[in-house]
């Protein structure tokens, strides 16, 4: 194959999307003072999308005059000597460019919330463009793969640096690699994108300081688009440390590290959205941070990536989080201007508040902006497919029971309330957007088919289902009764910290299940114990979540359980077993599932589940993109005839961004490929539309 090529998910889409993305963007040639000319394709202000192509390096490269001030005083190497030969150009339409200078603030639940590493794609080998229907390079400048995609070879970019000045190399993967994941001491495993469709960890190499090798024992054809999910070192796998800097803090390395758990204090070195001394490869580094009080982000001197007219970039000189736990003080803080730029899915802002955060923006600057959420259900519930009580278990897996409850629950009125009757009313899918929905009208159809399976309000349905599957009330109590005649309590289970739109949600849910003779409990769940409750099967369901964007192959595990975050945790964690450790498997299959260790259950013959593994195992190894999209269309199937698993409310409703109104080369809606699809992980929001290029006006009023 062609160097920089890829046979990706989305290859279907780009036929049927070159309209959208007709211009090519040329080389960007600018002299002068630092910023230089608008591009062409820049100026207009509904210019949409980004180049796939890599686009080529500007002739004259710039650097911010604080930088500058440095190189003079003999600080600092040259910028030629900071920066790779091949610098990565950021390839957006709608950016034109900046002025260097600045701080943004910003703010998290947390100094080190998991989120702040979504502003920061700097860390990926290579990267999403257009919401994620097409791959671009990272650090990685090329790649291509043999015949049959079992070998991809990835060429990394020459001269690329550490913040602190360090060379960087395929060592540091191979030491992330090697001394963490294939350690058995750490316990570090390997990642999806590094297993094969049989299961089988990869062979991962580094011919040279630039190349770096991925072998696997079958087809692998998805493996640029796997690597482009989620943003590394921060919600994904590390794939990448600074190895000139952890070595200190690993005992292969370093005789006086002793400790049983040394890998406790080397992990804690090698988090850098807590510790200021771990280099990185991103625009801003962790310069201070203040455990539940902030965290600062200063330049990277060394970023690798410039701007279309050769600048390189961050222009803003730093961004600032400020820790806000309680969500209400965080909405408070935006009324009153104490934030530059906020994106709803990380930060619970939602349709209610606008009213009042429009009121303030002539005070605040700060504008109420829409990104499409690409949400396939809004707030949601699903149950515990996995429940331990073996009645409950039952009934819980029984699709008319389930099917039953999504027609007792009168959407409109949720969507009305908390989503101000925008967004589809939908039983509950994968995002609308997903590229499987895309690929033509047929597609499009099986979404539809999904989104209206059991959307319809029809309590008296909905009765008669539960009738005929004998859920009734044997005590005449007016509550129904499990077949076998014991209580039926369907408990409502969420985080105690989740979103108050969760809560309200769960309202209606208790409301209309109520009307048809189901008795509901709310069970607010101390939020430091949810994740471990959950993953031993222990709460019979989720009320807080949602699905966000993306597809079936980048992110699974709402459609098949491959994790046991899901709807069918045990299931979950007997899929990375299979794969990772198939001998505990064995080791403990006479073992109650919920006694095992962790706990974990295997699909029964013909069972849904099975059923999806199969066809999941199937669209793992398959290398033509038609093929494989009609196994991902037969997964959707399963979940029309035998779920549904999860209720959704709304899908695709508009997501609130705050953006003042005088930070510019933030995307609008109309920027942006498919109007923005951010309620997600593995499209990584805002990173993939570049903050590094984001600057101020006039940067001397946000110093």
């Amino acid at each position: 194959m062609e160097p920089n090529s890829s046979l990706s998910r989305r290859a279907l889409l780009r036929a049927a999307a070159a309209g959208a993305a007709a211009a090519t963007l040329g080389a960007c040639q600018a002299d002068g003072e630092a910023g230089g000319p608008a591009t062409k394709a820049a100026k207009g202000s509904n210019a949409k999308g980004s180049v796939t192509k890599p686009l080529p390096v500007p002739g004259k490269l710039r650097e911010a005059p604080s930088l500058a001030a440095r190189v003079k005083a003999g600080a600092l190497p040259s910028l030629s000597k900071r920066i790779p030969e091949s610098p990565y150009v950021v390839p957006h339409r709608w950016q034109h460019p900046g002025k260097y200078g600045g701080t943004c603030y910003l703010t998290a639940s947390a100094a080190d919330d998991a989120s702040i590493g979504q502003y920061m794609y700097g860390h990926s080998i290579v990267r999403w463009l257009n919401d994620g229907m097409e791959v671009g390079p990272g650090l990685a400048q090329s790649w291509e793969s043999n015949d049959d995609f079992t070998r991809w070879t990835f060429h990394f970019r020459k001269g690329l640096r550490w913040s602190d000045g360090a060379p960087w190399t395929t060592a540091d993967i191979m030491y992330w690699w090697e001394d963490t994941v294939l350690n058995p001491e750490h316990p570090e495993v390997p990642p999806e994108e590094a297993v094969s469709g049989k299961g089988t960890v990869a062979k991962i190499t580094a011919p040279d300081d630039v190349t770096l090798v991925l072998e696997f024992d079958s087809p692998a054809a998805l493996t640029p688009d796997r690597l482009a999910d989620t943003v590394n070192r921060s919600v994904g796998a590390d794939w990448l440390l600074p190895r000139h800097y952890l070595r200190q803090f690993h005992p292969k390395y370093n005789p006086k590290v002793t400790a049983k758990d040394w890998y406790v204090e080397h992990d804690n070195k090698a988090n850098h959205l807590s510790n200021p001394d771990c280099p990185v490869t991103t625009g801003w580094h962790l310069s201070t941070y203040h455990e539940a009080r902030n965290a600062v982000w200063e330049r990277n001197p060394y970023y690798w990536c410039v701007d279309q007219a050769g600048n390189q970039l961050p222009f803003m000189d730093r961004m600032v989080w400020n820790a806000v736990k309680d969500q209400e003080v965080m909405k408070l803080q935006y009324t009153q201007g104490k934030a530059d730029f906020a994106e709803g899915q990380h930060t619970n802002i939602d349709l209610a508040d606008v009213e009042g955060l429009k009121q303030a923006a002539p005070r605040t600057g700060v504008q109420v902006w829409y990104w499409g959420s690409g949400s396939g259900s809004g707030s949601m519930f699903f149950f515990n497919y996995d429940y331990p009580d073996e009645a409950m278990r039952e009934l819980i897996r029984k699709p008319e029971f389930r099917q039953a409850l999504s027609h007792a629950y009168n959407r409109a009125d949720v969507r009305k309330s908390l989503y101000y009757n925008t967004g589809e009313l939908t039983t509950g899918t994968l995002s609308p957007k997903a590229p499987e929905f895309q690929v033509d009208a047929g597609s499009k159809k099986l979404y539809r088919s999904w989104r209206d399976s059991y959307v319809a309000y029809d309590p008296e349905k909905a009765k008669a289902i539960l009738d005929r599957i004998g859920v009734v009330d044997k005590d005449g109590d007016g509550y129904r009764e499990k077949p076998d005649g014991s209580k039926l309590v369907v408990r409502l289970d969420y985080p105690a910290d989740t979103a108050k739109a969760n809560i309200r949600k769960n309202d209606f849910l208790r409301r209309d299940w109520k009307a048809i003779g189901i008795r509901t409990e709310m069970n607010p769940v101390a939020p430091t114990s949810w994740s471990d409750m959950w993953n031993r099967g222990e709460l019979m369901s989720n009320t807080a979540w949602e699905i966000g964007g993306g597809g079936i192959m980048s992110w699974p595990s709402w459609v098949i359980p491959t994790i046991p975050d899901t709807w069918a945790p045990l299931h979950g964690q007997a899929y990375i077993m299979r794969g990772t450790d198939p001998a505990a498997l064995r080791k403990e299959r006479d073992v109650s599932p919920w006694k095992r260790h962790p706990p974990w259950v295997l699909p029964e013959k013909g069972s849904p589940v099975g059923r999806l593994w199969s066809l999941y195992d199937r669209a793992r190894l398959e290398t033509d993109p038609l093929k494989r999209n009609r196994l991902l269309w037969d997964m959707c199937r399963v979940h029309i005839k035998d779920g549904p698993f999860f209720l959704g409310v709304v899908a695709d409703y508009p997501q609130v961004i705050l953006v003042h109104k005088e930070l510019q080369n933030v995307p609008r809606r109309e920027n942006l490929f498919l109007g923005g699809q951010i309620n997600t992980w593995d499209i990584p929001v805002p990173a993939i539309y570049d903050p590094e290029a984001w600057f101020w006006s006039d940067p001397g009023k946000h110093s």
